[in-house]
């Protein structure tokens, strides 16, 4: 296994340093060229945000020089293993070999004194192409609409409060979220797209990315004095006039008119320290069939609570965050019997994260994941229960502010209800395990 490590990382540098050649290594992406700030004032590292990059997005991403065109580029690199195939090569494409996963284009910048955004518009050079049978044939690229975030904002500040008010239209549920203990931007924040391809993966509830480009999501939210955050929305499905939020995506989550969305949080900076509680949900209907409306409704019922605390005090910077998320679902009537054995069902997520990085050069993480539900023998016929649960942990280094290279390495100690023989075929959850090497460049 290290030699086969060994071999990936010689091709993987390779593979960094053409794209080192292919640019300007000193440049910046679109938001420090607009406040001429370095990455790390708004990044403990990317996308982990610091007060001051809270403040940033808060306040519509208008801080600095606008630009004419607020536009930045990211390409990734990486080599993917899985640790057994059991002999069946063909099910696990692309192992061992280096890959260029794709790249994303970034809209991101102010529009004036009170408005913004975050685009991101992302080509996978790794979609998998499928027969009618739905087996796998090929890989071959696709672009589509990736997060979004477009803001107004104001501030309003006297002797006895600073008030930030604003308002957010976004397609991926906690997006818009300026704390990275929510799901769309929590860890781990670069994943292996192989492993999805592959069929790798915890559940997780409809919070946690079942919504992600497949929705517009309209907010108006506040914080006062640096302190208390509020925030209250609706999402609905991306659509229609929305349709630009959705481009590319099979919408297989089809949400049925608005449903509500909530933010509450306090947060509290001292020296070089800060900490948030809160907690957010959501209350949604989606429709059993995407194409016919007709054909019922399952209602999502997503609470979560968060927390997080950050030290930034160089050399040393630390940070950790955790959130947990109850997930109650009512299913369809016509599907109790049929899919699910129940009429109600429960998931339950808990993610757990600590990073430390010594002059954000080096890097460490390491991270629990836990995903548990109740008992259900229709959908989850072999152990009869969705339990996946785990660790990550990740070494980074920083070439350069916009460069990084990744080793991640995932742990499953159980996997969809059970330790060894989860299918019925041998298969055990450590076999599922990931050693993902990777590097980005963004400009």
């Amino acid at each position: 296994m290290i030699a086969q490590i060994v071999r990936s990382s010689r091709r993987l540098g390779a593979f960094g340093l053409l794209l080192l050649l292919a640019g300007a290594a000193q440049a910046l992406p679109s938001y420090a060229r607009q406040t001429g700030q370095d990455c790390v004032a708004c990044h403990l590292s990317f996308p982990e945000l610091t007060p001051y990059g809270r403040m940033f997005k808060l306040n519509g991403y208008t801080f600095g020089e606008h630009k004419t065109l607020p536009l930045a580029v990211m390409a990734v690199g990486s080599v993917t293993r899985v640790a057994n195939t059991q002999g069946n090569d063909a099910a696990y494409p692309k192992r061992n070999d280096p890959v260029l996963e794709g790249g994303s284009l970034f809209i991101a910048g102010g529009l004036g004194s009170h408005a913004g955004m975050f685009s991101q518009w992302t080509y996978n050079n790794l979609n998998p192409v499928t027969d009618t049978n739905g087996n796998f044939v090929r890989f071959g690229g696709q672009t589509t609409v990736d997060n979004n975030d477009w803001r107004i904002a104001d501030r309003l500040t006297q002797d006895e409060y600073d008030l930030i008010v604003g308002m957010s239209l976004n397609n991926n549920p906690t997006v818009q979220d300026v704390w990275n203990s929510t799901p769309a931007f929590s860890y781990p924040f670069q994943t292996s797209r192989l492993a999805g391809v592959w069929g790798i993966g915890a559940p997780t509830t409809l919070i946690e990315g079942g919504l992600a480009q497949q929705v517009a999501g309209y907010s108006a939210y506040a914080m006062l004095n640096k302190h208390w955050y509020g925030e209250f929305g609706a999402y609905r499905a991306a659509d229609g006039l929305f349709k630009v939020l959705s481009h590319g995506i099979n919408i297989g989550n089809r949400l049925q008119g608005n449903n509500p969305y909530w933010r509450f949080a306090y947060n509290q900076e001292w020296g070089s320290n800060s900490v948030e509680v809160g907690t957010f949900g959501m209350n949604a209907h989606v429709q059993v069939d995407p194409a016919d409306p007709s054909a019922g409704l399952n209602h999502y019922r997503d609470v979560g609570l968060d927390v997080q605390y950050q030290h930034l005090l160089d050399p040393h910077v630390w940070s950790a965050q955790a959130y947990y998320v109850r997930e109650t679902v009512d299913w369809n009537a016509a599907l109790v019997g049929n899919s699910v054995a129940n009429s109600q069902s429960t998931l339950r997520a808990f993610h757990l994260k600590g990073t430390y990085w010594y002059n954000r050069t080096w890097g460490a993480t390491l991270s629990y994941f836990n995903e548990r539900g109740s008992t259900d023998y229709l959908a989850y016929p072999q152990n009869g229960v969705p339990d996946t649960n785990g660790f990550t942990g990740e070494l980074n280094y920083m070439i350069r502010q916009n460069w990084r290279v990744g080793l991640q390495y995932t742990d499953f100690q159980k996997y969809r209800g059970a330790s060894s023989n989860y299918d019925g075929n041998g298969r055990n959850a450590r076999d599922n395990n990931i050693t993902y090497l990777y590097t980005w460049f963004a400009y």
